[in-house]
């Protein structure tokens, strides 16, 4: 008879703050909306009653949940008012992750994720909240014992017992702050700001605000309003730098067994181990920023959900590393995929298309914007030539590979990103051609692996090049069922 447990009760403290957090906000708006100026005791009631029952849902939630398991399988029973119960057998978990946020840490407890085949894309099966260190590595060591009776173990996350080996790759402080620098994601803070700022419509008169802004500009002060708006983006910068920062502290990355586990994250630490034959593929990202310095990002396509909080099927092995180490790193990681290639560039005639493609949606606006604001507006048209440069740049960028096992494709330029897909691994290869590729005997490849097709692809190959790589997955369809 299998014995149920609970979760650490620091799992009901940060479930309750995590729902105080949630609705505090709307009551606050409730509560200032509703008294419009005549503060009542009576404007507290609806309110405190709200707090009470989430405090007290939140209470029973952990209560009610439970969690066990013998040799072959996981229970879990959870619901306060509709009783809900999942068994999972162990040969279906494709993995386990673990986080370590502040509250757990000091409870000396880890958050379990475990994903199983029918995981959602992003979203894990099984989520526990609070078990202990030890729990952990019992519970891995028996869905493993499990899975070497049934056959090889695609799960190699836990094996604590054994000395870690060494790291493949770790980020240097100021490699944590290069790539942070360099990561970007101003625009993530401003919508998230933004989104903020929509839910006070009622408490922000937001009509009498963008009639003083337009009175403004009207009036002479775009230099304000460029000011305050820079000023504004640079604080973004700023909160997303930090974010970055605390996301890739103490970045590690190890190979065990027939598992990559990374370990990442500062007050939330969060280890992830991929296991080997759920990658499909690999990704290497080169922002024009960073190529500046040389560096560049490697994610793995991984056929399951978002592991490290990225999108589903990618995880990031390596935030910030030096070019000249990313075929080394892969390689001691994933010895099947070959770095070093030669890339195919792409046919002359394909160059004009690449320079002209950028100006059909950009000289209509630009023309109409340097009407509306002549004479300096005129200045805009200088966007164009710059667009047409950029354009022969990604031209010259962009190129394709292809060996016996292997098919790498190239593309971009502000973001040139090069993926390499094994030839079992590759779901389909799609080759299409418009009439005016048609014209110049050109087509695009498109590639896809798993999960939900993911695709990369090169836009003007020569026509005679892209069937060649049609046929060369053809063949490999045509072995498999001879």
């Amino acid at each position: 008879m299998m014995t149920k447990r609970r979760l650490h009760p620091i799992a009901m403290a940060t479930g309750v703050g995590r729902e105080l957090k949630n609705v505090l906000f709307p009551l606050v708006v409730v509560v200032v909306a509703g008294s419009r100026g005549d503060f009542s005791w009576r404007d507290l009631v609806i309110p405190t009653f709200v707090l009470a029952y989430t405090i007290i849902a939140g209470v029973l939630s952990w209560i009610r949940f439970t969690y066990s398991w013998d040799g072959q399988t996981l229970q879990v029973e959870e619901g306060v008012f509709v009783r809900k119960k999942r068994t999972i057998p162990f040969e279906r978990i494709q993995g386990i992750s673990t986080t370590e946020g502040i509250w757990q840490r000091l409870a000396g407890v880890v958050k379990v994720h475990i994903e199983t085949a029918g995981s959602l894309p992003g979203e894990a099966e099984v989520m526990l909240a609070a078990v202990s260190r030890e729990e952990v590595r019992r519970l891995q060591r028996d869905i493993e014992q499990a899975k070497e009776q049934a056959g090889p173990s695609p799960l190699q996350n836990g094996h604590e017992n054994q000395p870690l080996p060494s790291p493949l790759f770790t980020l240097s402080i100021k490699e944590v702050w290069l790539a942070a620098v360099t990561s970007g994601g101003v625009f993530g803070v401003m919508a998230a700001v933004w989104a903020f700022l929509s839910q006070l419509g009622d408490l922000i008169p937001y009509e009498a605000l963008f009639r003083n802004v337009q009175a403004t500009w009207n009036g002479h002060g775009r230099w304000y309003i460029g000011a305050a708006g820079l000023v504004a983006l640079l604080a973004a910068y700023g909160v997303a730098i930090a974010q970055n920062m605390i996301r890739f502290a103490s970045f590690t990355v190890r190979r065990q067994e027939d598992a990559i586990v990374i370990t990442r994250g500062w007050l939330e630490r969060k280890t992830v181990s991929v296991p080997l034959n759920r990658v499909q593929g690999v990704i290497i990202h080169e922002s024009w920023m960073r190529r500046l310095f040389g560096y560049a990002t490697v994610s793995l396509i991984h056929a399951g959900g978002a592991l490290d909080g990225g999108p589903p099927g990618d995880v990031v092995l390596c935030p910030l590393v030096h070019k000249e180490r990313v075929s080394s790193i892969v390689h001691s990681c994933l010895p099947g995929y070959d770095l070093d290639v030669s890339f195919h560039p792409l046919p002359e005639r394909a160059k004009m298309r690449y320079m002209l493609r950028p100006l059909y949606w950009l000289t209509v606006p630009l023309a109409l914007a340097a009407y509306i604001e002549r004479p300096w507006g005129l200045g805009l048209l200088l966007v164009l030539p710059l667009a047409a440069w950029i354009g022969a740049r990604r031209y010259r960028a962009a190129g394709w590979e292809l060996s016996s096992k292997q098919l790498s494709l190239r593309s971009g330029w502000f973001r040139r990103t090069t993926t390499y897909m094994l030839k079992h691994r590759l779901q389909s290869v799609e080759v299409s051609a418009t009439w005016w590729q048609k014209r110049k005997r050109l087509a695009t490849i498109s590639a896809a692996v798993m999960p939900l097709g993911t695709r990369a692809r090169v836009v003007d190959v020569d026509g005679q090049d892209a069937a060649a790589v049609y046929r060369w997955l053809q063949a490999e369809r045509k072995d498999e069922t001879s």
